[in-house]
C-alpha cells in the first residue's frame, strides 16, 4: 500500500527563506546598533577618565603655585611672555608657566622642612630666622624630588624665596618679568637662597644683602613649571593634535628654561585639541579637551573636554 509524504510546498518554502531573512537582517541590524553603541561609550568613558586625570594633575599642580607668577608664552619664545594677571592670552601663547611652591618638604613631617614664617623682628636683608622649621628635611627632600640635570645641582642654594607681599623692594614690585621668566637676565626681584641653616634659631640666609622688603610669610620654591603642547598630528577631520609635555625641576632666577640643557619634559596626556587658559585675580581657569578617534573617517571621533577653576 503506497503511505503519503507531507512536505513543504515551494510556495512555503520561498515564504519560510523570507521571513529567515527579514529577522536576520533586524537581528543584525540590532547587533550592529548595539555594538557601534559599545564602542562609542567605551571611547567616551576612556577619553573622559584620561581627560580627567590630565586636568585633577595640572589642578593639584596649580593649587601649590605662587599665584602672581603665571605668564603665557609662545612655544619655544622665551623672551615674549604675557603676564596672565595683567593681560588676557590669545591663541598664539599657548605655553603656561609659572613658579611652584615647595609643598613636599612643607606639609610632609612635622615640623615642616620650613614653616613659612619669618621672624621679621630678627631679620635683616640678608637673612630671615625662620622658627619651627627643620631645614635638614628640606635640604634632603629637594635635591631628591628635582634630581641633578645638565643645568643645577639642584640643591637648597638653587632655591628661592618668595614673600607674601606685593613688594620686593622700594622701587620694585614683584613681576614674573624679574624672576628670569622673559630671559633677559633679569632676575632682581627673585630672592635667592644661599643656605638654609638649623640654628637655633632655624635661619634662611638669601644670596645677597641687597635691600629686600620682608615679610611675616614666606613660600619657599625649587622649581618652576610649564605646561606646554606640542604638535603631533592632524586628523582625517582636520583637528590639529598635540601632545601637552609638563616641565619642571628648573629655576627662572638661576637663569634657566623649561627646555634648556638637554632638559625633556614628560607627556601628561595625549591627543590634545585644546588647552585654554586665563587668570582672574588670585583665579586660574583652564580647560583641556582631548580627542579620541573610534574609526579612520573624518566624522569618526569624539572630543572630551574638562573645565576647571583654581583659587590660589
Amino acid at each position: 500500500m503506497k503511505q503519503s509524504r507531507f512536505a513543504f510546498s515551494m510556495v512555503e518554502l520561498v515564504f519560510v527563506i523570507v521571513v529567515l531573512g527579514i529577522v536576520s537582517s533586524i537581528g543584525a541590524s540590532i547587533i550592529a546598533k548595539a555594538f557601534e553603541t559599545y564602542v562609542i561609550q567605551k571611547a567616551t568613558y576612556n577619553a573622559s577618565v584620561k581627560t580627567e586625570l590630565a586636568a585633577q594633575e595640572i589642578a593639584n599642580r596649580l593649587a601649590n603655585s605662587v599665584p602672581w607668577t603665571f605668564v603665557a608664552k609662545i612655544p619655544g619664545d622665551h623672551a615674549g611672555l604675557i603676564v596672565l594677571k595683567e593681560s588676557p592670552t590669545n591663541n598664539t601663547h599657548t605655553v603656561l608657566e609659572w613658579v611652584g611652591i615647595d609643598n613636599d618638604s612643607f606639609s610632609a613631617v612635622t615640623p615642616p622642612g620650613w614653616s613659612g614664617y619669618c621672624d621679621i623682628n630678627s631679620s635683616n636683608p640678608g637673612q630671615c630666622p625662620t622658627q619651627g622649621s627643620d631645614p635638614a628635611f628640606t635640604t634632603a627632600v629637594i635635591p631628591n624630588l628635582s634630581g641633578p640635570t645638565a643645568t643645577t645641582t639642584s640643591t637648597i642654594a638653587d632655591s628661592a624665596v618668595f614673600f607674601k607681599t606685593d613688594y620686593y623692594s622700594s622701587a620694585l614690585r614683584y613681576s614674573p618679568r624679574c624672576i628670569g621668566f622673559a630671559n633677559d637676565g633679569d632676575t632682581t626681584c627673585a630672592v635667592g637662597v644661599a643656605t638654609f641653616v638649623a640654628g637655633p634659631p632655624p635661619v634662611i640666609n638669601f644670596d645677597d644683602a641687597n635691600p629686600k622688603i620682608r615679610a611675616e610669610q614666606y613660600a619657599l620654591s625649587w622649581s618652576a613649571y610649564a605646561l606646554v603642547p606640542v604638535y603631533v598630528r592632524t586628523t582625517p577631520s582636520g583637528t590639529r593634535l598635540y601632545d601637552l609635555m609638563l616641565f619642571y625641576g628648573y629655576q627662572p632666577w638661576e637663569n634657566e628654561t623649561y627646555n634648556g640643557g638637554g632638559r625633556t619634559g614628560s607627556t601628561l596626556i595625549n591627543n590634545v585639541s585644546a588647552f585654554k587658559f586665563t587668570q582672574l585675580g588670585n583665579t586660574i581657569r583652564f580647560k583641556l579637551c582631548v580627542v579620541q578617534q573610534i574609526g579612520t573617517g573624518a566624522r569618526e571621533q569624539i572630543t572630551i573636554c574638562k573645565e576647571k577653576a583654581v583659587v590660589r
